[in-house]
């Protein structure tokens, strides 16, 4: 009698341990400054600094093949646009910022009319000073616990022109500020471009681009993926089309 009461008891533990999973939300907003300071954050490029400043420009002007390898290579194609850059950015590994600084970031350049091969983003003129964007998302369990906040910067360049012609983007990227993790908790974030537009007209092009955050969380009893999509174009606009 007591061998069957023991196992109805490991039923009953099993089964309420799978009805228990752990239930949360995700919100993404806008935000004009962020809060890392606050104790227990983990800032991208220890030893603080703005997030913004760029790194000192090399002594020496690249090779024409060099400032290719520095564009970073074709990503996506779509008639007359090309995206340069890399498949995917890992934002965010077990609950670090990466450093985001050594890999080209995405740019969406015309291709040349006469040789058809994409522009190197070093011969576009007439670009913007940075266009940036400052976002927090944070997950919360179903107590308003918070489990995961991470603050990160959306920043791109647009409105650059080849040869007097169209709008396009350069240096455009998530650049991760902080994230903080509850114990028990495991995230990471990756980008990635999802899909480039053209806004304007085939002779005088207006660049735009999709651009997909994933976020991946575990903890010991919940896994969750979600996908937040961010907009640009090279008018200067840039939208959170999943923020909350």
């Amino acid at each position: 009698m007591k061998s069957v009461l023991f196992t109805l008891s490991l039923a009953l533990l099993s089964a309420n341990s799978m009805a228990g999973t752990e239930k949360f939300t995700v919100e993404t907003v806008e935000v004009k400054s962020f809060s890392s300071n606050l104790k227990g954050f983990d800032v991208a490029g220890a030893g603080g600094g703005d997030p913004t400043a760029q790194a000192p420009l090399p002594s020496s002007q690249p090779t024409v093949g060099d400032r290719m390898d520095t564009a970073g290579k074709v990503i996506s194609v779509a008639k007359d646009l090309v995206a340069l850059g890399q498949d995917i950015y890992a934002l965010v590994q077990k609950g670090k910022p990466t450093n985001t600084t050594d890999f080209a970031p995405i740019a969406i350049v015309p291709r040349d009319p006469i040789s058809k091969e994409a522009v190197s983003p070093f011969d576009m003129e007439n670009c913007s000073m940075p266009a940036t964007k400052k976002y927090v998302t944070t997950i919360k369990n179903s107590t308003g616990g918070e489990g995961v906040r991470f603050e990160y910067m959306v920043v791109f360049t647009y409105g650059c022109s080849y040869n007097g012609n169209g709008k396009f983007i350069q240096s455009a990227m998530v650049q991760p500020v902080s994230v903080k993790t509850a114990y028990g908790w495991d995230f990471s974030a990756s980008m990635k471009l999802a899909n480039i537009l053209n806004y304007g007209s085939k002779d005088q092009p207006v660049a735009g681009a999709m651009i997909t955050i994933k976020y991946s969380m575990n903890s010991w009893h919940t896994a969750f993926e979600r996908n937040d999509t961010i907009h640009m174009t090279a008018k200067g606009d840039i939208q959170n089309l999943s923020q909350n």
